[in-house]
């Protein structure tokens, strides 16, 4: 009887940590959102869950740029670009933002499928065109909001992203969000670096520059929602700020913190007839060389035709 006492107890302790372990799960809260409140009170696991690139290289490349949708209307110009960026052989392509003007399914379908011809992985952050209806926002409303933002969902995966490889911890950041939700992120994502190595913070909104929303001024709606005084002091273990919503020529600097300065890089295309670029980034250890890679459009593409309306 004694050895057979010894099974069962065994039996018994596995169904009643196998029960434990279900009914933790269970009471695990899912984060599947239904209202716009719930998709703001959380993160989808993808934004989470930290994605890792392992390679040998001594060097990686990396294209960048954003604001893309004034070239929607523009196929030649954007053939152009695309063209270009293949010819960089890029390891990554960062896309910073506004990459569609009205958030629709077709101009989606446009972006990703004039995309997926660079044959490269692609990492996205959101601009404010991305996450919103425009019109709605312009005038106050956010009727459509959370069908708005779920939308990009869809089609990208993630609003925030960790991405690290051999050489750094790179964060796509929406900086559409609340101050509060930004630094919950930031907070949540954080123990997930590797601590030896630089911190890349890439967004579609500048953080150096003042520019931010005015409470109760609906027409400032597509700035940050907090100011530059707030965010800075929160994000000064970064080494690098980069950003999309640039147009003409890419800008590369610095901005003074506490303890020391924020390499900034600006990349991005704005309006027709402005030269168009992207920018190369060779990334090294504790560094990013910077370089704009001038892209000319065929002579039938009216880019540079400034009276045309977009």
């Amino acid at each position: 009887m004694g050895r057979l006492k010894l099974p069962i107890i065994f039996f018994i302790l596995v169904v009643l940590i196998s029960s434990c372990s279900f009914e933790s799960l269970q009471n695990e809260p899912e984060y599947n959102p239904v209202t716009l409140k719930e998709l703001h009170d959380g993160f989808f696991n993808e934004e989470l869950t930290p994605e890792i690139n392992n390679h040998n290289k001594d060097s990686i490349v990396i294209v960048a740029t954003g604001h893309l949708y004034p070239m929607l209307n523009y196929p030649l110009a954007y053939k152009a670009m695309i063209d270009s960026i293949i010819k960089q052989k890029p390891d990554y392509l960062f896309l910073l933002g506004d990459l569609v003007k009205n958030n629709t399914t077709s101009e989606w379908d446009t972006v990703l499928t004039r995309f997926a011809r660079s044959g490269t992985q692609i990492y996205y952050s959101p601009g404010n065109h991305d996450l919103n209806y425009h019109y709605e926002r312009w005038h106050g409303s956010r009727e459509n909001q959370f069908e708005a933002e779920m939308l990009y969902i869809d089609k990208i995966g993630y609003r925030y992203k960790l991405l690290k490889d051999k050489f750094a911890n790179y964060v796509f950041m929406n900086p559409n969000d609340s101050l509060d939700r930004f630094l919950e992120y930031l907070n949540k994502i954080r123990p997930k670096f590797d601590t030896t190595k630089m911190n890349i913070f890439l967004s579609s909104q500048c953080m150096w520059h003042k520019k931010s929303q005015i409470p109760g001024d609906n027409h400032t709606w597509m700035n940050k929602a907090f100011t530059r005084d707030e965010i800075l002091p929160e994000i000064e273990d970064f080494d690098y700020l980069v950003h999309g919503d640039w147009g003409g020529k890419i800008h590369t600097g610095f901005w003074p913190k506490s303890n020391g300065r924020f390499n900034v890089i600006a990349v991005g295309n704005r309006i027709p007839g402005d030269s168009l670029f992207i920018a190369r980034l060779i990334v090294t250890d504790n560094n990013i060389d910077a370089t704009s890679i001038r892209i000319n459009p065929p002579e039938e593409s009216s880019w540079y035709d400034k009276d045309k309306k977009w």
